[in-house]
């Protein structure tokens, strides 16, 4: 038991320290958005209970009471440590979104998911290493990175992050689009043939909401 309590040990040690890195690497090998973010701290969740068992199995403590506040620590603390450094915020697993009923934006029939922005916002920027690794998971998905403004310059910064990956470009009709993001930026918004269907604000487009588009862009 001493053996498995520090081999668990270990192996949250390295979770908690490499979290990111854990989720990336699910990523790269085709698991979902949701799992890839639920399977660390899936990991720490059990490797508390482990840690917990063996430690109670394993190690002999007279007195009762500290045995077993120590239980409850190491039953809680993987767990714990790993919300207080990676918070799970209301929409990281949101996929719920909204059907857009009505909207006078027209993008080219060939793209999947039209990205509404505007010049100098830093959610918007934010975003865009998400949607590379959606590209790179979803090679046949056609992405358009939308700024509302009649200015090039604003596309300059986003197009230097952007890289090339997927394409930008000025809004055609900048009140559709505001209207269409209903003041909410980015807003990423579900197109087919040509014609918005269905979107996404910011807090809304979560692991759920990228597993549904990859889903129907495959």
């Amino acid at each position: 038991m001493k053996i498995l309590f520090f081999l668990i040990l270990i192996i949250c040690g390295v979770t908690l320290y490499a979290f990111n890195s854990f989720e990336l690497s699910l990523l790269n090998n085709g698991f979902s958005w949701t799992m890839s973010k639920l399977l660390p701290y899936l990991t720490l969740g059990i490797g508390g209970i482990l840690l917990a068992y063996s430690f109670a199995k394993g190690f002999k403590i007279r007195a009762k009471i500290v045995k077993v506040i120590l239980v409850i620590v190491l039953l809680a603390a993987p767990f714990g440590v790993g919300f207080m450094l990676n918070p799970i915020y209301d929409g990281d697993f949101s996929s719920e979104g909204t059907e857009v009923k009505a909207s006078t934006v027209k993008v080219d029939e060939k793209y999947d998911l039209v990205i509404v922005t505007i010049p100098g916002c830093p959610y918007c920027l934010a975003s865009i290493e998400q949607l590379k690794k959606i590209k790179e998971r979803t090679p046949e998905a056609n992405l358009l990175f939308s700024v509302c403004s009649s200015n090039k310059k604003d596309l300059e910064v986003y197009k230097m992050l952007i890289a090339g990956k997927f394409d930008i470009a000025l809004a055609e009709d900048i009140e559709a689009s505001v209207k269409l993001a209903e003041g909410h930026f980015p807003t990423f918004v579900q197109v087919k043939k040509g014609v918005p269907v269905y979107k996404w604000s910011n807090d809304q487009f979560g692991a759920g909401a990228m597993d549904k588009f990859e889903g129907e862009a495959k």
